[in-house]
């Protein structure tokens, strides 16, 4: 923590760019200073991962309507799920910048009312969770039709692109697999054995979340 001295109009203008930029007063001057003296803050480097993912997530742009965040740290992709009354799933990726363990979270929210739709999106998460607990130790978790997952830091060094390639290709697979499961074309057994492929398919791509 550190004291400046600054001149009253210098706060106003920088309290007054900091609301319209939705950070607060601190985090809006240390990001001036470090643009100043050539330093990338953590907050820069969510800010251009974010970037990268929403053109990752351009390649399936047609599946998927795409909106940045305000804090320029996180994105929403919505998807129409292949399911009576055409109801939509959210995706919200938000990044972190003060976390040692995780560099942000996923949330997938089926966007309904369906009892029903809200019963079998729950067995698909069930299924899901088994799957990709043969792969990963991920902390997930279901409420209220809101699936939640912590994005672990890599161990590894891994860049930026590969990272947020990883982070789409995850979306569009959950994707493809919930449309799959909620699709009722194949039996249980039939429709895990197809998550499983497409899961270690996905392994298979290099890095991966």
């Amino acid at each position: 923590m550190y004291s400046l001295i600054l001149s009253d109009e210098i706060i106003d203008r920088i309290d007054m760019l900091a609301k319209l930029q939705n950070q607060s007063r601190s985090s809006l001057i240390n990001q001036i200073l470090a643009s100043y003296v050539s330093v990338t803050t953590p907050e820069q480097r969510m800010s251009n991962l974010c970037s990268l993912m929403l053109e990752s997530m351009e390649r399936f742009s047609s599946e998927f309507r795409l909106s940045a965040g305000e804090r320029s740290r996180d994105f929403t992709a919505v998807a129409a799920l292949k399911y009576k009354y055409n109801p939509t799933i959210r995706y919200n990726v938000a990044l972190y910048t003060d976390d040692a363990e995780h560099i942000g979270e996923l949330r997938a929210t089926l966007r309904t009312q369906n009892a029903r739709l809200l019963q079998e999106y729950a067995g698909f998460i069930m299924l899901w969770r088994q799957t990709e607990a043969q792969f990963s130790s991920s902390v997930c978790e279901l409420k209220g039709g809101v699936y939640r997952r912590l994005i672990d830091r890599p161990h590894e060094a891994v860049s930026a692109d590969s990272l947020s390639r990883s982070i789409a290709d995850y979306i569009t697979l959950f994707n493809s697999c919930v449309n799959l499961y909620l699709s009722g074309e194949k039996t249980i057994a039939q429709t895990a054995d197809a998550i499983m492929r497409r899961y270690s398919d996905y392994r298979k791509g290099g890095f991966c979340i």
